[in-house]
């Protein structure tokens, strides 16, 4: 980017202006301050009111609104200057009437000659809802300010006002431009993660196409390069374990965001993330107090909250001190009484003091609390307020005032007191709400409740919640041929799974499997072939409750909810979160064992067997793989039985056992089906390890045509890797070669990440680099490999990883003694992963000097010996004995 340019915000922000009064640009400069009225018009429109309505309702003449919406209140030199108490009053009134906060109506903007260049213009995928009105907090703020690098976790319990915190600290850095860039996220809004990293990524790499797969990876790099760019993430606790139902707590559900924080922790640079979350985030607590900076958020003190209780209308007065006191100072509901006291007690402070909230409060501190205030406040709305509330609450990424109009048509149970109403009527009725601090706006044209008061409307619904997602199913059903065949546009993929949630949601489990299964292809379409692993994982995760695979809902039938749980062991395996792909196997093991499929069973135990093996756990990767071979020969399926034998093999050839190895492959080979994908795989790799570099080669080359005709992509990218690290097996090394194979796999991990063949890939790229004496490349593809595998679990990449650090630390002469310690610590950590405890004796003697060389040496020789043959090891032994 040229100097002197500034670089654009995101495209979901274009419209959006909102820094308050007194901002001010690069180095304090001072900012000038401008009356939003493009902001004014888009609301009147919105809100389907004319100008005349909207004047009156502001209580000037049409002329003077004219001259507010137009802008012509907005002096050439001075901007907008509140010079007299009518243009104060009348700013109230807009604010009060259109639902516009006059921080968002009167906004600060830096002066041309002022913006720094190169600077960043924020970006907002989501606008933050805006508490109405904000106390106090000011340690918080503080802290957020302050230039601190890694993660900020404001964490609280719901309702303590963690998003309002953060919308603050957000507004107050202004419309920019800033130093470095500034990225928002809510996963209220949207839990997509893919559509996160497409957000960010395209955001912070200067508008750049990022290949799907590849954008974990260069949203890391472009933050770790840059300025101090800041990301917030808001509302991390819906992808986060509770806990509850053996989730583990807090934990990340999603691999590419749990390892993006965990390198944000780890350092990206002068890059800082803040995010809010219910749950303290497990999987960063190493670097608690380093990288990590938790911020709890409590309760408002009595001073806070009776000013808070002011700013809503109440009387000024000690008796409000008792009031927030009753409450525990929790934020949500100290807003919610000031809204209900102000709007309908006349804000006399001792009127609501008569709420019982005691005896609530013996049973939940904060939420039962909260639930009376609301329970109060519902009882005062006018019905199609309550009713509007109700039906909002049904949608927690919220509704745009179109589908709330769509309910309203519906009539019956479906649109309640709504029956009858169009948009442009429920527009007011939404901005109405929207002032009282029940909804937020999420979007230009879409609302959302806060959770807590979500939680207490849908109890008021008369109908039943099904009726009304029901609604839009057929809305969406009217877009969309259900039977045709697979999709692959993104906008496609995401309207079928809008239909599929609403289905769900309307009690038609059976309707939502079959939408899975037969139009979104289950995991061998949306998995093998598109590699949509995110969107696949959490498509399977709404079957259960809780988000538990344990908890599969019934309603898809006994044989339907046993393939969800597989699939899903699927997705998570790919997205390189082993420990809940084993969790999903054992539960699909328990279900097919119930119902006596055998078939299932065996399929079952060889993908949890493949799973353990790759977190290095090979003894139980073993038994397993036995115990499958036995349930298919039971089963009587010899396919079954051939692909569990070449698993035990590959895995015996993991553990140093050769010989069993090749009488393994051979027992297989003998059952009579063709070795093909994975179980041709392993035999190949086998051989290449031994030496065969030809039989290796035939293997893998029989493959490849019918993958091509299967469409399955990402087996071929395993194949193009092993065909790679054949290249460089030859007797004549050829890098141009191996590089080609590299590239064609990597069509596969640049479009959906898998992390297995990404890491795969990355060792390809450093043999590659370490055989042209490219140091640097090598160390870098060295460093994301290592990280990666160790931050997945992958223990024997890990150590084949450390492996490569060694063998370039040799090579360049630098941090030898460094990397020969990390290489022998990680390989002696899994001693039964014999190929790679050797490879490290080797390379560490080959670092050390004098007794401690030639002992390491020693033990790599023997050890080599007994691994490349067998038989010579055995008869040495033997004569030793002797």
């Amino acid at each position: 980017m040229h100097a002197g340019t500034v670089r654009p915000g995101c495209p979901q922000d274009e419209d959006r202006s909102r820094a308050g009064p007194g901002k001010t640009g690069y180095d304090g400069a001072p900012a000038v301050l401008r009356f939003n009225h493009e902001l004014l018009a888009r609301v009147r429109t919105e809100l389907n009111l004319t100008q005349e309505a909207a004047a009156a309702a502001a209580g000037v003449d049409v002329r003077t609104y004219r001259r507010y919406e137009s802008g012509a209140v907005n002096e050439a030199a001075e901007g907008f200057v509140v010079r007299n108490a009518s243009r104060r009053r009348l700013l109230g009134a807009l604010s009060r009437e259109l639902g516009i906060a006059e921080s968002e109506l009167v906004v600060a903007e830096v002066p041309k000659e002022e913006e720094a260049p190169g600077g960043w213009r924020p970006c907002h995928a989501h606008t933050l809802p805006r508490a109405r009105h904000f106390v106090g907090r000011e340690e918080a703020l503080a802290l957020l300010r302050a230039s601190t690098r890694g993660v900020i976790a404001v964490v609280a319990i719901g309702g303590a006002g963690k998003t309002a915190l953060v919308e603050r600290f957000v507004a107050a850095l202004g419309e920019g431009p800033l130093a470095g860039g500034l990225f928002v996220w809510s996963f209220y809004d949207d839990t997509r993660v893919e559509a996160f990293f497409a957000a960010a990524t395209k955001y912070f790499a200067s508008g750049a196409e990022v290949p799907a797969g590849e954008r974990p990876q260069a949203l890391q790099e472009a933050l770790a390069a840059g300025p101090p760019h800041v990301v917030v993430l808001d509302g991390l606790e819906v992808l986060q374990g509770s806990g509850l139902d053996d989730t583990t707590y807090g934990r990340i559900g999603d691999g590419a965001l749990r390892r993006l924080l965990m390198s944000a922790a780890r350092g990206l640079g002068a890059a800082r993330v803040v995010l809010t979350t219910r749950f303290e985030p497990s999987d960063l607590q190493a670097w608690d107090g380093a990288g990590l900076t938790t911020l709890r958020l409590g309760g408002l003190s009595p001073a806070e909250g009776s000013t808070l209780l002011e700013r809503w209308g109440l009387a000024a007065g000690a008796s409000l001190r008792p009031l927030v006191e009753k409450v525990g100072g929790h934020a949500l509901s100290v807003a919610m009484l000031g809204s209900y006291a102000g709007t309908f007690l006349d804000g006399d402070g001792a009127k609501a003091q008569a709420i019982a909230l005691e005896p609530a409060a013996r049973d939940d501190v904060q939420a039962r609390r909260l639930l009376v205030v609301l329970a109060a406040y519902a009882r005062a709305l006018a019905p199609e307020e309550r009713d509007l509330v109700a039906r909002l609450a049904l949608f927690p990424a919220g509704a745009e005032v179109e589908l709330l109009a769509r309910l309203a048509a519906a009539g019956g149970a479906v649109a309640g007191a709504l029956a009858g109403l169009d948009a442009a009527q429920i527009g007011p009725i939404v901005a109405r709400l929207e002032r009282l601090g029940l909804v937020a706006r999420a979007a230009p044209r879409r609302y959302t409740a806060h959770p807590f008061v979500a939680e207490y409307f849908r109890s008021l619904l008369a109908g039943p919640p099904a009726a009304i997602h029901e609604v839009e199913r057929e809305h969406l059903i009217a877009r969309l041929d259900v039977h045709g065949p697979g999709p692959h546009a993104d906008a496609r993929l995401d309207t079928y799974e809008a239909l599929l949630m609403h289905t769900l949601r309307a009690g038609r489990t059976g309707e939502a499997a079959s939408l899975y299964f037969r139009s979104l292809g289950g995991f061998s379409h949306l998995g093998l072939q598109l590699g949509a692993m995110s969107r696949g994982a959490r498509i399977v995760r709404a079957f259960a409750e809780g988000g538990d695979p344990a908890r599969m809902t019934a309603g898809a039938g006994p044989g339907r909810r046993a393939r969800l749980v597989y699939d899903w062991g699927l997705y998570a395996g790919a997205l390189g979160d082993l420990a809940q792909a084993s969790r999903c196997y054992r539960i699909h093991a328990a279900l097919v064992r119930e119902a006596g499929n055998l078939e299932g069973l065996t399929t079952s135990l060889r993908a949890l067997a493949y799973t353990e093996r790759l977190a290095g756990a090979l003894t139980e990767a073993l038994q397993l793989c036995e115990a499958a071979a036995e349930v298919a020969i039971r089963a009587d399926a010899p396919g079954d039985a051939a692909r569990a034998l070449a698993l035990r093999a590959r895995v015996l050839h993991d553990l140093g056992r050769v010989e069993a190895a090749e009488a393994g492959f051979a027992e297989a080979r003998a059952l009579g089906d063709r070795p093909f994908a994975r179980r041709s795989f392993w035999a190949a790799e086998h051989a290449l390890a031994l030496g065969r570099v030809a039989a290796a080669q035939a293997e893998i080359e029989s493959n490849l045509a019918g993958l091509h005709e299967l469409g399955w992509a990402g087996h071929r990218a395993h194949a193009e890797t092993i065909l790679g690290a054949l290249a460089l097996a030859g007797e004549e090394p050829d890098p141009d070669r191996a590089s080609d194979h590299l590239a064609r796999a990597r069509t596969w991990t640049t479009a959906t990440g898998e992390v297995e063949v990404v890491l795969r890939c990355h060792a390809l790229e450093a043999q590659i680099c370490l055989a042209e004496r490219r140091f640097a490349d090598a160390e870098r593809a060295i460093r994301s490999g290592l990280v990666l595998a160790e931050t997945c679990g992958f223990g024997l990449f890990a150590v084949d990883f450390n492996n490569l650090a060694l063998t370039r630390a040799l090579a360049v002469g630098s941090v030898v003694d460094e990397a020969a310690a990390q290489a022998l610590a990680a390989a002696q950590a899994r001693p039964s992963y014999a190929w790679g405890l050797a490879d490290a004796l080797h390379l560490a003697g080959s670092a050390a000097t004098g007794v401690q060389a030639r002992g390491l040496l020693a033990q790599a020789a023997t050890l080599r010996a007994a691994l490349l043959h067998p038989q010579l090891a055995a008869t040495q032994a033997a004569l030793a004995g002797c």
